[in-house]
Parts: structure tokens; C-alpha cells; sequence
């Protein structure tokens, strides 16, 4: 039974906005809709192939994709925008729908800030975990969603005693069984790159144990982590438009 009384409660039912998350999965939809046109633009795919069905890794590779042999080339940017690219409809749904369940759960505590930092250090960082293994090719905000799960774990812990007994049990138990279910199919299924999965759940983690208590403002340094993530946007993005 907790000590405290239900004023100094969390309600993760209360509603509340959550603008990061419906502008981070605008972002990817209209990412994955832009690089399919550029696609077919292109040539490399007719119409509803390039937007619905599965992408070539040539594809892929054509607007952003993560390639080893192009990062071993310097075009490190990859590692970046990968991250908002997805191999077809399917996996673009499973994406968007893990982002809005952990942005619904997460951004009222966190806020906007450092959900979006969060988010994309997981995913950045399972790049570069990715391919410091060896993975030959792997796109997909997963790493970032990964990062996201295992930040509410730990989080979940930390602040059991201000949450009630169902949000207690989702935020401790049940998050913790679906990430061993989902690293299990990370291993199984051999067309899910479980090195990033794994990295960005280790980020999450740490993350999730580092933080500074929900609700308060963020640090500076995250504000400036995010600062840096989006300079490092628009540096990919001026090398994939030259």
C-alpha cells in the first residue's frame, strides 16, 4: 500500500497532449509517402509498389537507407535518416501504432522534449550499434521505439509508488513481459535486425534510470542533444537533395 496520498498520484489515464507524438508520426508518415513519390519519380518502382508493397534494398539505399558499405564511405548521414524510413506499409504500421501507445504513456511525463530526444537518441543509437555488428543493411524507427519501451520500464519502477495498482501492473510487469516477447522475435525473426533492437532498448534503459524525475523541466542538455540531432537533419538532408 502506498504512503502517499492520491493528490501526489499519477494518473497515466488522465488525458492530456501529446504534440510531439502526433508530429513525430506525421513526420514518418510523410516521409515514408515522399520517398515512395521519389521513387516512383524515379523509376525505380511503379505507383502503389513504391507506397504500399515491400522496397528493394536499392531502394531503400536510393533515398537514405543504411547501407554498411555507403557509411564505410563516409556517408555517415545514413545512420540518421534511416531512422525515419521503413521497409513497407506493415512496417511503417507497427512503428506508428509502438509510438503513439508509448507517446500517449510517456510525453505527459517526460515532455515534448525529451520524449522527441529520447526517441531519436534510441534510434540513432541502434544505427550506429547496428553497423559497428555489421549489419549489412537496416532502416526503421524501431531502435527509437525500442528506447522508448525500456524507459518506461525503468521508469515504471522508479515511480511505483505514485501510481495506482493497474497502471503499476502495465508499467511493471506487462512492459517488462512484452519486451522479453519482443526480443524473442527479435532473435527468431531473421528479417529483424535485433542488434538495433537491443541497442535501443539499452538506451531506453539508461535513460530511464538517469533521468531526472517526470514532470519537471528539461535539462539543457537535453535540449541541446535535440539541438544537435536536428542540425544533424538538415546536414543529411542537404547531402540526400545535392
Amino acid at each position: 500500500m502506498s504512503s502517499r496520498s492520491p493528490s501526489e498520484r499519477l494518473d497515466l489515464t488522465a488525458p492530456a497532449p501529446i504534440p510531439a507524438t502526433w508530429g513525430l508520426v506525421a513526420l514518418t508518415g510523410a516521409v515514408h509517402l515522399l520517398t515512395g513519390l521519389i521513387a516512383w519519380e524515379r523509376g525505380q518502382a511503379g505507383l502503389f509498389a513504391a507506397l504500399v508493397l515491400d522496397r528493394s534494398p536499392v531502394l531503400r539505399a536510393s533515398v537514405g537507407g543504411q547501407v554498411a558499405s555507403l557509411v564505410d564511405a563516409g556517408q555517415w548521414w545514413r545512420l540518421v535518416s534511416s531512422v525515419l524510413l521503413h521497409g513497407d506499409l506493415g512496417h511503417l504500421g507497427v512503428n506508428l501504432v509502438s509510438l503513439w501507445v508509448l507517446g500517449r504513456l510517456l510525453e505527459p511525463l517526460l515532455g515534448s522534449v525529451r520524449w522527441l530526444g529520447w526517441f531519436f537518441l534510441g534510434g540513432v543509437g541502434a544505427s550506429i550499434g547496428s553497423h559497428l555488428a555489421g549489419v549489412e543493411a537496416s532502416d526503421g524507427g524501431s531502435g527509437g521505439a525500442f528506447a522508448l519501451l525500456g524507459a518506461a520500464a525503468v521508469l515504471g519502477w522508479r515511480l511505483r509508488d505514485q501510481l495506482d495498482e493497474d497502471d503499476a501492473w502495465m508499467m511493471g510487469p506487462v512492459l517488462w513481459g512484452f519486451i522479453a516477447l519482443n526480443l524473442v522475435l527479435s532473435v527468431v525473426l531473421p528479417w529483424i535486425d535485433a542488434t538495433g533492437h537491443a541497442v535501443g532498448l539499452g538506451v531506453g534503459l539508461l535513460l530511464g534510470a538517469l533521468a531526472r524525475r517526470p514532470g519537471q523541466v528539461a535539462p539543457r542538455g537535453t535540449v541541446a542533444l535535440w539541438g544537435l540531432w536536428l542540425g544533424a537533419c538538415a546536414v543529411a538532408l542537404g547531402f540526400w537533395v545535392r
